[in-house]
């Protein structure tokens, strides 16, 4: 595989400050607003490196565009989409700035975005990164809720901060300013269901991660998007998601190996974990392994599977149970009328 940059830095910012990465596949037509609010940031001293996956859209025109025209942008084009996991640390190795942020796409940042996180960084030495709150917006921009990181992330304590980080219903962090000496220890992100959980995790077990109440940022909520189409975002590869959390789970047992932490942390991080399994957060993800599971095996004439499933489904959370099969009955009663 070949690629072909398309614009560099002039020499007056051949060392920016701050790496932005933003990696693409068909972004339209969010993308040019993505981009738009990235080159607007009050801090000059930044580099926006996009790296397209191969997209098949208006993509590609689009940041050649701007790459010709703003210096600060460096385009890269794959000559196949080698998934969403792959292009994420390919922005990351291209960077090179002391100091690194990811950024989608299909959001938009405010104007003081790099600048409030890397005033909190620079103030706060030994923490791995900060991610400020978010306004969660669906595809059309209208406001869902305001998600806020834990503030438990910027403890001292090791457990707390792991405790805060699995306490929580969505994660967002990888979506803040990293030190970028700490995320190349600790990535690269894996092409695998809660990548992003088990980055954080290993930031978590090496430093601090400090966060901002003000939301800097609005993150776009596709509501349709099934697990199996995030894995084929992150990997490019057709395959068949089973109990994607169990998987998580087990990636995040194994995330210590390879940091150098020390043998009473890695029995701090163990532990969390054996109590998270405990709590009705993780029911309810082991409750949507089984759910997905349940109806992938209805779908495809496995009904015995299927109705073998549904005892621990109960267990784990009968009102649960209730409302999927209530909702699984009346999706069948549409599809008979549509018959």
């Amino acid at each position: 595989m070949t690629q072909a940059e398309e614009s560099s830095n002039d020499p007056g910012n051949s060392h920016p400050r701050v790496s932005i990465g933003l990696p693409v596949f068909n972004g339209m037509p969010y993308l040019p607003e993505a981009i738009a609010s990235l080159l607007d940031q009050d801090e000059p001293d930044i580099e926006v490196i996009i790296s397209d996956n191969a997209s098949e859209d208006g993509t590609e025109a689009h940041c050649r565009a701007v790459a010709a025209r703003d210096a600060r942008v460096r385009y890269f084009r794959n000559d196949v989409n080698r998934g969403a996991a792959a292009n994420f640390q390919q922005v990351l190795s291209l960077s090179s700035a002391p100091y690194f942020a990811w950024a989608a796409h299909d959001d938009v940042y405010a104007r003081n975005f790099v600048s409030a996180c890397l005033n909190v960084l620079q103030a706060r030495p030994r923490s791995a990164l900060c991610v400020p709150a978010h306004r969660r917006v669906d595809e059309t921009g209208t406001l869902i809720s305001v998600r806020q990181e834990p503030p438990g992330l910027a403890s001292s304590d090791l457990k707390t901060r792991l405790q805060a980080h699995l306490s929580r219903r969505a994660w967002l962090t990888i979506y803040g300013l990293w030190r970028k000496e700490i995320l190349t220890r600790v990535g690269p992100p894996l092409p695998i269901w809660g990548s992003d959980v088990i980055l954080v995790w290993r930031a978590l077990l090496l430093a601090p991660v400090e966060t901002i109440a003000e939301p800097l940022g609005d993150y776009r909520v596709f509501r349709e998007k099934t697990a199996d189409a995030t894995i084929l975002g992150l990997t490019a590869v057709e395959s068949r998601l089973h109990f994607p959390n169990t998987r998580m789970l087990r990636e995040l047992k194994r995330a210590s190996k390879g940091l150098g932490i020390s043998v009473e942390n890695q029995a701090v991080a163990a532990n969390v974990l054996r109590r998270w399994v405990l709590t009705h957060h993780y029911r309810e993800l082991a409750f949507s392994d089984l759910w997905l599971e349940a109806k992938r095996c209805w779908s495809e004439g496995a009904r015995l599977r299927a109705l073998a499933l549904v005892p621990p489904l109960v267990i784990l959370s009968p009102r649960m149970s209730l409302k999927g099969l209530r909702r699984g009955w009346c999706e069948f009663r549409q599809r008979r009328l549509t018959w």
